[in-house]
């Protein structure tokens, strides 16, 4: 839940100030794959947690 956080908007705002944008793009999208994987992986282990 907490990755969700980088991925706020003032948060790549303020990142884009200090980051180049490619190296922004690249975080973006490692963050937003991680964040579908996890998601896709609780949900592929739910029958464990329940």
């Amino acid at each position: 839940m907490m990755a969700v956080t980088a991925l706020s908007l003032p948060s790549i705002v303020l990142l884009r100030k200090v980051v180049k944008p490619k190296l922004l793009i690249i975080f973006v999208s490692i963050i937003t794959v991680g964040i579908i994987a996890t998601g896709y992986l609780f949900n592929l282990y739910s029958y464990l947690f329940i």
